[in-house]
């Protein structure tokens, strides 16, 4: 019998939210997909956190004049004004009161010391540490070390043929862009997350869902998120007629 491998596909986005790490983990091989085009103002270089006031975006700023159509592994960030001491406090004023404020700080402040200029490794970096602070196995491949040819649905098909993929697991938003034809083709099935967000302890008022990964980690410490992001597919496999999913 063929082993079923599961592939997930993602950007290597900026400290991503809960599902994203859900999906990861659903996953035998999880692609950060940096060769595509560089998508301005989305989740690549910023996430929301929860504050006070409520959501606020952690924005990390990169180069983008006159640099259209630049592939995400070509985006360089904007290192001369401060920004890593800027989000570092704006963390501290905003989760200090956090029961995992200082332990979740202290890998922050490391990676944070990066000198890497290019986003993409930043936010790779990022994601290594998350993925194992929640013990996550799935490991982590570029996209641009894999040589795939295409384009749109055909180059997502290639990937997962490189890295020896029977089964792609695409966002449920894939169900409004996905071609699903050149998958059914190749024999690779076709799975859609269903992701329910669960709700956990949060500082400064009523849930707010969406949140990078950071504010669950700060609230509820690694062992807890862990459980926290499987509930998600309990709560779905428990509520079959009944599902909420999030789009993203």
């Amino acid at each position: 019998m063929t082993r079923t491998t599961v592939v997930a596909i993602h950007q290597p986005n900026f400290l991503p939210w809960m599902g994203y790490f859900h999906k990861m983990m659903l996953s035998d091989v999880f692609i950060l997909l940096d060769t595509v085009p560089y998508t301005k103002n989305g989740y690549q270089n910023r996430v929301k956190i929860k504050t006070a006031q409520g959501a606020r975006w952690l924005t990390i700023p990169v180069l983008t004049k006159g640099r259209f159509g630049q592939l995400t592994s070509e985006v360089e960030i904007k290192d001369n004004i401060g920004w890593r001491k800027t989000h570092l406090l704006t963390l501290t004023t905003n989760y200090a009161r956090a029961p995992y404020f200082a332990d979740t700080m202290a890998w922050l402040r490391t990676a944070y010391d990066s000198t890497t200029t290019r986003l993409a490794q930043f936010n790779q970096t990022l994601i290594e540490i998350v993925r194992k602070e929640l013990r996550i196995e799935t490991p982590l491949v570029l996209a641009s070390t894999l040589n795939a040819g295409g384009s749109s649905s055909q180059h997502l098909l290639e990937l997962v043929q490189k890295v020896g993929g029977t089964t792609y697991l695409s966002g449920p938003s894939g169900r409004h862009y996905l071609d699903e034809a050149p998958f059914l083709e190749a024999g690779v099935k076709i799975q859609y997350q269903q992701f329910q967000h669960p709700v956990y302890p949060q500082l400064h008022g009523d849930f707010v869902r969406g949140l990078s990964i950071i504010d669950l980690l700060m609230n509820v410490g690694p062992i807890q998120a862990r459980h926290v992001l499987e509930s998600a597919s309990e709560s779905n496999q428990a509520n079959q007629d009944d599902r909420v999913t999030l789009h993203r």
